[in-house]
Order: C-alpha cells, then sequence, then structure tokens
C-alpha cells in the first residue's frame, strides 16, 4: 500500500505498533461512539485486531507531525464500489484534517484502484462527518439504520454517494493530473536528465 502526503498530512499503513495510541484515541467515547465498527470499551487487544485489514480493504493511519491522530480508509464491496470511512482524535477535531486526509484517499480510491464510485453514511447526530463529505462533493442518497458497535444498537444514518463525475467537478486533481509517465518525464527534465 501506498503511502500519500497531502499538505499536512502523511497517509501511511497502519502498524501493531499504533495499537496503544489508536486505543487511547479510538476508544475516546466522543470517537467510538460515532463510528460503527469501534467498540467502546475498547482494549489494546482489541486495537491489534482491528489494525489489521481484512480482504477489500484499503486503511490508513493519518499522522500529522509525526503522530498518529485518526484513520481513514474504504473497503470494496462485490459491486465494485466502495464504503468510505473515517475518524479523527478529538484533540485535532474541526482543523480540516479529516476533509484532507478523506480527499487524498477518494483520489486514490479512484485513480489507483478504479472505483467507480464511493458512498458512506453518517450518524445523524454527527452532522461534522456530513460537513466532511459535502466538501468532497458527495450527495444524499437517502436515509438508513447501521449497527453501532459502541452504543450498541442500530442509530439512524443519512446516506451518501459520490461518482467519478462529480468528484471531477469537486476534485478536479483527479481530472487534471498528468499521466504517470508524463509527471516522470517533467521530474526528469527539471533535474536536467532529459533535453
Amino acid at each position: 500500500m501506498p503511502i500519500l502526503e497531502t499538505e499536512r498530512l502523511t497517509l501511511r499503513p497502519l502498524r501493531r505498533s499504533d495499537a496503544a495510541e489508536f486505543t487511547r484515541l479510538a476508544g475516546d467515547w466522543a470517537v467510538a461512539s460515532m463510528t460503527s465498527d469501534i467498540p467502546y470499551p475498547f482494549s489494546e487487544r482489541q486495537a491489534k485486531g482491528w489494525l489489521t485489514p481484512v480482504r477489500g480493504e484499503v486503511r490508513f493511519a493519518i499522522e500529522h507531525e509525526g503522530r498518529l491522530i485518526g484513520g481513514v480508509g474504504f473497503y470494496r464491496r462485490a459491486s465494485g464500489t466502495a464504503e468510505l470511512g473515517f475518524w479523527l482524535g478529538r484533540p485535532w477535531w474541526g482543523r480540516g484534517y479529516t476533509t484532507e486526509a478523506a480527499r487524498a484517499v477518494v483520489q486514490q480510491g479512484f485513480k489507483a484502484h478504479r472505483v467507480p464510485g464511493f458512498t458512506s453514511a453518517h450518524f445523524v447526530d454527527n452532522p461534522a462527518s456530513g460537513r466532511v463529505l459535502a466538501k468532497l462533493g458527495f450527495e444524499a442518497a437517502g436515509r438508513g439504520w447501521i449497527g453501532c458497535a459502541a452504543r450498541g444498537h442500530d442509530v439512524q444514518v443519512l446516506t451518501f454517494w459520490l461518482d467519478r463525475k462529480r468528484a471531477m467537478q469537486a476534485m478536479p486533481a483527479i481530472a487534471t493530473r498528468p499521466p504517470v509517465h508524463a509527471r516522470w518525464r517533467a521530474w526528469l527534465t527539471r533535474l536536467g536528465a532529459t533535453s
């Protein structure tokens, strides 16, 4: 899995050594209760199991200045579409890190994994995640119910959809990024390696 760099963040594969910090951040009730699959209370043993992605999952640790601050990723459905998910430790809320990280992962999903579209959902009592999805170009698709491990019951969600065309409008880098060979040639030209 590649390492993705954004303006302020590094997105890298999760490691077993992340377990203690992952447990501390994601095990916070304010974080866990807004995810579908992080239980509360959350033990380091559970975190170690959670840190190993299963088939079809692409998961990144979100790092800021070398420190784990959250996670972002997606899993592929049988249809080929991908479900986007993210969480961020409470000390880093409200700084735009989630949007920045999720944008990079969605772009990578469309480019490298050829995902035809993304779905996502957020609990109705979590409008901050809805704002992240809106900034990425997701459009409302409906309502539903998803189980919440931390709360121990189903919670009503708002569901969203993002196809490639809409993503290109919201994130022009998807459409305008030059092919790999052209970027490589431009880099070599800057170094004076080609004429």
